[in-house]
């Protein structure tokens, strides 16, 4: 399971230096920040302005010549006899539910607050970490995934505090119509072991694929529905005999059929499988060690984390063998910073390669501060649509020692010469850091393909916790404000 180490090309040519002005000139084209619009927080979104969202998973459906755009977050809206916060402790009550979503039908210019869904009968609570997929087949079908405690595990009277000794499983709620609304469907569980995270992916075929940490055995747990109105059994397990810590992702390739998994080893390195002809692949490691789950001391205040890597499967380069591309989060030992570093693999992950230069590797940009939770999209192309990797992540770099942090977007470009290139541009303004006293503020966050421009190239939308309403107060187990906005990211 070793990784190469590739060196990167040399930079100091002028055919070198005249292909990278060129890329610059026709590919970042957009460097000025975005208020984002709004998805929870506005008085006509429900009651969400007075209650907290939070940690997102975003889809994009296209059916019927429309467009719906869901947003699924964890979501406080309406728990006041359910979630019941002191500034010391949290009391959760048989009926809690942190399932809500929001939708928009005009690209993401606005919203609407679709609600939340309760738990079903043998569940006594549905508990966040959103993941969230639609068909492959038929857009009108929407999946979302959230952690979930059973009633065989609710102690009588509530939870005070932390939760994680009474999740033991997670439910899975479906939309027919695109995302606009949705109920419960199934709820899954091995033994009621511990989950936690969550990811969702479609294959071509019409399965649709959800992932976990099983905390208590240290394994990826997957399940898998032959249809949108099929039944979730579990998989083969992925990394048999691995200690695997991390939130996994998944990913599906067309061009394969391939579904692909990823999820932090013990020491922190990435592994990538995937399921080809029936059995999962030996894993391999794709990414030099990312902090699991790093907290983040601001001046006065910490910032959680969630996973530091993320990967896409897309459009290989002219040059092969990256069709698998990561990004990660990663360390520099020297000066104790945190930064973005990318990877390559070609589809049969025959050879997973460093990729220094995607990212803000130190010496690549001379950014300071920390960059951290990097999110990467592809679009394959299409005809003469051009294929694009997106890359976005949140920086520190231009407060490395106050409270705020930033959003950066940039793509992973391969010139003609073989040269890798990434130049970021800030998509959010810095923003105050709002998390409650144990640094929560939303742990991960996603992106999607929305569309295309005018001129054909891809456009992508993002969401992300807000806190420009201003943090008027943070207990320990909540804060306010913190919402939700999305950004189109082109």
């Amino acid at each position: 399971m070793n990784m190469e180490i590739l060196s990167g090309p040399g930079r100091n040519t002028i055919r070198g230096l005249i292909l990278y002005i060129t890329i610059l000139i026709a590919i970042f084209t957009s460097g000025c920040t975005t208020p984002g619009s709004v998805v929870t927080g506005n008085k006509n979104q429900g009651n969400t302005q007075a209650a907290e969202q939070s940690e997102t998973a975003i889809n994009v459906s296209n059916f019927s010549a429309k467009q719906v755009i869901t947003v699924t977050y964890n979501d406080a809206t309406d728990s006041e006899s359910t979630i019941i916060y002191t500034p010391t402790t949290r009391t959760l009550k048989d009926g809690a539910s942190l399932m809500g979503w929001s939708y928009s039908t005009d690209g993401g210019d606005s919203w609407s607050y679709g609600g939340k869904v309760t738990p079903p009968s043998g569940w006594a609570a549905i508990w966040g970490d959103p993941a969230i997929t639609r068909s492959h087949l038929n857009q009108r079908y929407v999946f979302i995934s959230n952690l979930a405690i059973p009633s065989s595990m609710y102690p009588e009277g509530g939870i005070s505090g932390p939760v994680n000794n009474y999740i033991g499983g997670a439910c899975i709620a479906r939309s027919t119509d695109g995302g606009v609304s949705f109920k419960n469907y199934q709820c899954i569980h091995d033994n009621h072991h511990f989950y936690d995270g969550g990811s969702m992916a479609p294959d071509t075929d019409g399965s649709i694929y959800v992932a976990y940490v099983d905390v208590d055995e240290d394994q990826i747990d997957v399940w898998r529905s032959p249809g949108v109105d099929g039944t979730f059994t579990l998989m083969p397990t992925p990394f048999s005999g691995i200690k695997m810590l991390s939130h996994p992702r998944l990913r599906f390739d067309a061009v394969s059929g391939d579904l692909y998994l990823a999820s932090q080893q013990w020491n922190g390195e990435v592994l990538v499988t995937r399921f080809h002809k029936g059995a999962w692949s030996e894993p391999v490691v794709a990414s030099h060690a990312a902090p699991i789950y790093p907290s983040f001391q601001l001046s006065d205040r910490k910032l959680r984390t969630g996973p530091q890597f993320s990967f896409d499967v897309g459009a290989a380069s002219i040059h092969g063998n990256d069709a698998v591309r990561f990004v990660y989060t990663h360390k520099d030992e020297k000066s104790g910073r945190y930064y973005i570093r990318g990877s390559i693999c070609p589809r049969d992950l025959s050879g997973c390669k460093d990729v220094p230069e995607w990212g803000t590797t130190p010496g690549n940009l001379n950014i300071t501060g920390d960059q951290f939770n990097p999110i990467v999209r592809a679009f394959p192309g299409f005809l003469t649509i051009p294929p694009v990797w997106k890359v976005s992540y949140q920086s520190r770099q231009n407060n490395p020692k106050g409270n705020q942090v930033a959003i950066y977007k940039g793509n992973l470009v391969v010139l003609p010469n073989g040269t890798r290139v990434f130049v970021p541009f800030k998509l959010i303004d810095d923003q105050l850091v709002c998390g409650d006293n144990r640094g929560y503020w939303g742990d991960y966050d996603d992106m999607q393909l929305q569309g295309f421009s005018d001129s054909l190239n891809a456009i992508f939308i993002r969401a992300f916790t807000d806190s420009r309403k201003g943090c008027d107060y943070q207990w320990q187990y909540t804060s306010h404000h913190h919402h939700v906005s999305a950004a189109l990211v082109k």
